[in-house]
């Protein structure tokens, strides 16, 4: 890419030098400080601007708990109790290979749902079936593993800014091949008015109704996601009799994440991000050169760095102004009872 179209930090970097005046004019600053306001300038372009970050949809598959064995005798029957013979931990199995279990409904000696290392199986024990009466004895260091089913939340990448909502895992509203679902039946019965052009408004209608429906009395799964914890909480039933999630389900949440450009070097020759990386050098520039305000140079040059600090803090203000004007998307607001 030419020079005044960086595609790379390096070449950003060297743009936004040559714009403060670089080679011609000395650029006081370290280049360690110039990797800095880089970082701190695609955190606020990828923060604020529209075209900062992509939508996505993130595959997860959910995990159980796991705990691995030195020695079994039988296997254990899908979702019946296992007990620890010493710490009387149970769980509810789920799948077994010749080094590990997986289990899920944990709960620790006082039947307290656990995700706690303190209170759950140990080394060395021997694990029991309620039903098969099979055993394996626990091995490893820490004892057991935990997933998703017990941690209650999913793990997200450092680079995900927000997550917008799942899917739900049974959508009742959905299509389904059952025939003897709601669904089906519902749809094989109406397609015959679809097809004729007759009951398409019928149709929309009474569709929306039911979504109505759902929503008043089945509701969708609260979420919750906070960027700095990298943590999908999803408040649904993960113990229950009747669970909402099941080990080795795939759930599917829409979200939003940083754009990353190592993978889009174009990121880099974004007019924005150029003009506020060249300010954030020069507000540097000026903050090294304050100290030496008034010290003046061979031939009689005199430094001036409070006035470069107070044209960069100036550009800097009127660029985040241009950002909330022009780049950033307008706020989504809630309607609701009041």
């Amino acid at each position: 890419m030419s020079a005044t179209k960086p595609a790379s930090r390096v070449e950003l970097r060297d743009y936004c030098k040559r714009a403060l005046g670089h080679p011609v004019v000395e650029i006081n600053v370290d280049e360690d400080q110039l990797d800095d306001r880089i970082d701190e300038a695609l955190e606020y372009w990828n923060e604020y601007h529209h075209e900062g970050t992509e939508k996505i949809y993130l595959k997860h598959k959910i995990t159980g708990s796991t705990f691995a064995i030195s020695a079994n005798s039988g296997t254990f029957s899908k979702e019946e109790t296992i007990t620890g013979g010493t710490s009387n931990a149970t769980a509810t199995f789920w799948s077994q290979n010749t080094t590990t279990v997986t289990f899920h409904s944990h709960n620790d000696q006082n039947g307290v749902q656990n995700n706690n290392s303190s209170s759950t199986f140990t080394a060395g024990e021997t694990v029991t079936g309620s039903g098969s009466g099979s055993t394996v004895t626990v091995h490893g260091t820490p004892a057991v593993t935990f997933g998703d089913m017990d941690n209650h939340y999913i793990s997200i990448a450092e680079n995900v800014i927000s997550v917008t909502g799942i899917f739900d895992v049974n959508d009742s509203g959905s299509t389904t091949s059952n025939m003897f679902s709601f669904q089906y039946q519902f749809h094989l019965n109406e397609m015959p008015y679809i097809q004729s052009g007759a009951g398409i408004a019928n149709f929309a209608s009474t569709m929306s109704h039911i979504q109505l429906l759902k929503d008043l009395f089945v509701g969708k799964k609260s979420i919750r996601f906070n960027r700095h914890m990298d943590r999908l909480y999803i408040d649904w039933d993960w113990y229950g009799i009747s669970t909402d999630i099941e080990p080795d389900n795939w759930i599917v949440a829409e979200a939003y994440r940083s754009l990353d450009g190592t993978t889009y070097g174009d990121v880099f020759n974004d007019m924005f991000l150029k003009h506020y990386t060249t300010a954030l050098f020069k507000r540097q520039w000026g903050m090294n050169l304050i100290k030496f305000e008034g010290v003046q140079l061979p031939g009689g040059v005199t430094l001036n760095g409070a006035r470069i600090l107070d044209e960069a803090k100036e550009e800097i203000n009127a660029l985040h102004e241009e950002m909330r004007l022009t780049y950033e998307l307008p706020i989504d607001f809630m309607i609701g009872p009041g």
